[in-house]
Formats: C-alpha cells, structure tokens, sequence
C-alpha cells in the first residue's frame, strides 16, 4: 500500500465537468440506507423559525442591507464589510469572478472541495497546486505557499475552506496569519472559506478576516445550523480589502443580482436563534460523535486525523486505492455511504461523516467495518 494518496487530475484541465461531486450527491450519495456521506446537519426544524412570515413582494435591497448589518454586528465589523451571498456556494463563486481572472495566479490545496480548483480554472487563473499530507496532520507548511506562489506571474492569491473540507482540520491562527502574509507578499489575497468553524466553539473559531487585513472570509448558515434551504451565506473582508467591496457586490450582481426577500427574512430570524438551531449538532457531538472517533482511531486499515470538531474526517483506507469502487461496494454490499476520495483529489481516502443519529450510528460503523474487511479480502 503507498503511504499517501495519489493525486488525480483537475478535470477542469482539460475540459471535463468542474463538479462531478455535486451530479454524485444528487443521484447517489443517498442510496445507501446508513449515510455516512453528510458534512452538515439534516434539514432544522422549521418551527424554530416561528411562524411564515407573510410573503413579501418588494425590492430586496433594504432587506439585504438589514441582514448584512446583523452579519457585521454579529461579527463586530462594519457593515460596509459584508457582502451577502446565495449561500457559501455563491461567495465562493463572487471571489473567484472578482479575483481569479486570467492575470492571477492562484495556490489550491488538494484534497479539497472540488469547487476551489475548478473555479480558479474556468476562469483563466494560473493554479498551483499544494497537496496536504496525512502525515503532516493534514496541515499547510506558510513556506510551501510561499513557494507556490514564486511560480508563476501577476498577482497571487490562496483559496482554500478553515476548517478544512474534507478532513475537518483547522489551521490555527498563527498560521492563517502567515498564509495570509505570504499571499500578500505576492500582492494578492488569503480567500478562505470558514463556514465549517461555525461548529466550533466561540473562542476557538478562527475567522480568516480577523487574521490578516489582506484576507477575506465566506460563511454560511448551511452546514452547522441545518438552515442549507434558506441559502443565507456572506463574505466578510479584512481591514486591507474593503476598498474592493464594489467590484465584489458587483459579482453579485452578475451571478444572481438578488436574493428572494422570503429567504432574507427568514434569515434574520435565522441569526436571532442561532442557539437554538445549533443544539442538535451539540447533542450529535454528545451521543454519535465518540463512537466515530473512536472508529477512526481503532480500526484497522484505517488511518485517520480526528478533528476536534464538526461532523467529517478523510481517513486513508489500506488495500483501497480506488475508492469510488469502494463507495459503490459499500452502498451496494452492506448499505453504508461514504464519500469517494477521487472527488477531493486524492484517491485512497474516503470522506467519512458522523452525522446520524446515535441509534442508527453504531450500525452504521458495524456495518463499515464488515464492508471493509470484505472488500480488503476481495483485493488482489
């Protein structure tokens, strides 16, 4: 067995669909009866929204504008540095028009969510690519960015989720910051995509644009609140960037010019009971959580970083190099979904999540395992 996954080829590169994974999720990552696939919370409980609001048929903008200035007072910033977004998959989506054209150059991690390699080159970016190890705790070497961004010529930026999809890794402070600087060494940019530290505890949260003036943060109301149908997401800009704040909104406008009024509304009750809708994570963290930590931790043939917090980890699977036949074995065999590891990059690894209830959870790893071993035995 290689001690790392290989690295498979941006599709991008040479014309194919920039998102495989999402045509995946949404024929087949639900087939399996025990799904392990999950890296946010199920649907919420609408109810916690109170009741419908009566349907609003004006201009968005007021409303827009209330719901950023909540954004920014939640965060403590001004207004003026928040832009509101059609969940994190539109922030995402307005960074990359606004500063990933073909005069950049940009440094992607691998494995990583599809959307951080494809966007870079649909769009004419020059893309370096940095590959995270297991062995370094999934963890980014600032040099090595540094590195990455010597090759190459116009302005350099980094794109990459912190809290890490799809190994739940956090990059602490200290290093966000030094990312950042060297981004901003190369005249550029640190984009980073937080909306996974929403799981994570107040005074652990590290918020890319509280780390360095040069960086910028996405968010979402998605994955830890269970609120993903509302599509309420944000950017919010560190001190250095605000001046851009026009040429970003005007991404905006040219992706989807406005957000349905229903949805903006119900996300600022949203934002009023946020404690409310993250209890059923804290109370999946208390009942399903330890046995798939200990999973990760126990099992043979699996090697795996367990993170602190939230819902997912990409353990290293022995005898497994081509795991979306894995996944298909499993889904198919024993009833159990997995994340393929192709779709992040780097084959070998699955994305496993723990996001089922406790009384479906212990069956759901039992499961796993006898799949596992069935499939190891089968192997040549």
């Amino acid at each position: 067995m290689p001690t790392r996954g290989a690295l498979l080829p941006d599709v991008t590169a040479t014309g194919g669909p920039g998102f495989p994974y999402m045509a995946w999720a949404r024929t087949r990552s639900g087939s399996a009866r025990f799904a392990l696939t999950q890296s946010g919370m199920p649907p919420a409980d609408a109810r916690l929204l109170g009741p419908a609001p009566d349907v609003e048929l004006g201009h968005a903008a007021p409303v827009l504008a209330e719901l950023e200035a909540r954004i920014a007072a939640r965060f403590g910033i001004p207004a003026q540095r928040v832009v509101a977004t059609i969940g994190a998959s539109g922030g995402l989506a307005a960074c990359a028009w606004t500063w990933f054209g073909p005069a950049a150059r940009v440094v992607v991690d691998v494995p990583s969510y599809e959307p951080f390699r494809a966007l870079p080159r649909r769009l004419g970016a020059q893309v370096q690519v940095l590959e995270r190890r297991l062995e370094d705790g999934w963890q980014i070497d600032p040099a090595d960015v540094g590195r990455a961004l010597g090759k190459g010529s116009g302005r350099g930026h980094v794109f990459l989720a912190n809290p890490h999809n799809p190994t739940g890794v956090q990059l602490g402070r200290e290093r966000v910051a030094a990312i950042a600087r060297e981004a901003e060494r190369a005249g550029g940019l640190l984009v980073s995509c937080d909306l996974y530290g929403e799981y994570e505890p107040a005074h652990e949260r590290v918020d890319a644009f509280r780390c360095a003036p040069n960086a910028v943060s996405i968010g979402s109301l998605t994955k830890a609140y269970g609120l993903g149908a509302l599509r309420i997401g944000w950017i919010a800009l560190g001190e250095g960037v605000a001046a851009e704040v026009d040429a970003l909104r005007d991404a905006t406008y040219l992706n989807w010019v406005d957000a349905p009024v229903p949805s903006l509304r119900l996300g600022l009750r949203a934002l009023e009971r946020l404690p409310q809708f993250l209890a059923p994570y804290q109370e999946l963290v208390a009942k399903s959580r330890p046995a798939w930590a200990r999973w990760l931790s126990t099992t043979d043939g699996v090697q795996a970083v367990v993170p602190a917090h939230g819902l997912i980890a990409f353990p290293r699977i022995a005898g497994a190099p081509d795991t979306f036949a894995l996944s298909g074995f499993l889904a198919a065999e024993h009833d159990v979904g997995v994340v393929p590891g192709e779709f992040f990059g780097m084959p070998g690894h699955v994305r496993l999540g723990c996001g089922l209830p406790a009384a479906q959870m212990g069956e759901a790893l039992a499961r796993l395992t006898l799949g596992l071993a069935a499939w190891q035995a089968r192997a040549p």
